[in-house]
């Protein structure tokens, strides 16, 4: 089970250490993470920090690591990204890709960014509707992959029109 309570202040602690290491409002952050807490947390702390997320999928096939790094580093390299976070056991692939994404300085997990148990982020989160959220990418399955800027707005009408659909009120 996962609270409202315990995802912000796991998010305002991912954002505070973003925050420590340099990222600021604007700058990109890859989320080379599974489904599950560290991904929401990573995602909504690089939103509250009014950053910009780059959601990649983590490798599952050994037998095609070269392709993963050459993909994977292309959109990397397209979003310009700085740091990235990941689960340990992809620090070895994650360090490849920062050997071949110029912009991309530093590797680390949701744990090391959330080491601080005191630390939270001291502003608020200043986003407006037309700024960036997120950059979705395409597979590339049948070309080089391609992004996507949604804004929070974007953002907010997806929710918005999911709320609709499954008669949530």
């Amino acid at each position: 089970d996962i609270t409202y309570g315990d995802l912000f202040r796991g998010a305002s602690r991912i954002a505070a250490g973003l925050a420590r290491r340099g990222i600021s409002r604007g700058e990109t952050v890859a989320l080379m993470l599974p489904t599950g807490f560290d991904f929401l947390r990573a995602f909504q702390g690089t939103l509250l920090l009014g950053a910009v997320a780059v959601p990649i999928y983590p490798p599952v096939r050994l037998d095609r690591l070269a392709e993963y790094a050459e993909r994977q580093g292309a959109i990397l390299r397209s979003a310009g990204v700085r740091i990235m976070i990941t689960v340990s056991r992809a620090k070895i692939i994650a360090e490849v890709l920062k050997s071949i994404v110029p912009t991309l300085k530093d590797v680390v997990t949701a744990d090391e960014l959330a080491g601080d148990p005191q630390a939270r982020l001291k502003m608020s989160p200043q986003s407006r509707p037309d700024d960036p959220a997120f950059i979705q990418y395409t597979s590339g399955s049948t070309g080089s992959p391609k992004g996507v800027l949604l804004t929070h707005a974007n953002l907010m009408a997806n929710i918005r029109a999911w709320g609709r659909v499954i008669r949530l009120d």
